[in-house]
């Protein structure tokens, strides 16, 4: 399954208002699961479904980690300029990336001052809850 496919089931699994939903597709596992109206747990297992294999590695800098299940992206827009670059200068509040999930537009705010020290994904790539997208040098 592709990432527009993962995206559309999740678009309909919130439409339909529906409490559980778990699909098995060859190597491809997806688990949802909603309390009212937040959502609860999502699993994703699949081979390269992000195409991102991450060796595990102490911080080094604050971490900006994804408050939901989404595509990252890295501009607003495919002809405009990245929010933030590696090395760039942030400010607490600044716009970082924006996450889309189920068709809306969840701008990412920098939490605290610094510079951009690492940057975990790349445009369009599905992050899940709690991924560390970016990390930022506190300014001190």
């Amino acid at each position: 399954m592709d990432k527009k496919e993962i995206i559309e089931i999740l678009d309909l699994f919130s439409e339909k208002n529906l409490k559980k939903l778990s699909i098995k597709k060859g190597e491809f596992d997806l688990e949802v699961e909603k309390e009212s109206q937040n959502i609860k747990a999502v699993n994703i297992e699949a081979q390269k479904v992000t195409q991102k294999e991450v060796e595990p590695k102490k911080a080094a800098g604050y971490e900006v980690k994804s408050p939901l299940v989404g595509v990252y992206y890295e501009a607003p827009s495919p002809e405009s300029e990245p929010f933030v670059k590696l090395g760039d200068f942030v400010e607490k509040g600044q716009v970082v990336c924006i996450i889309e999930a189920m068709k809306m537009i969840n701008e990412i705010k920098a939490p605290i001052s610094g510079v951009i020290s690492r940057i975990n994904f790349k445009n369009e790539e599905l992050v899940q809850y709690d991924d560390v997208i970016m990390e930022i040098e506190e300014d001190v």
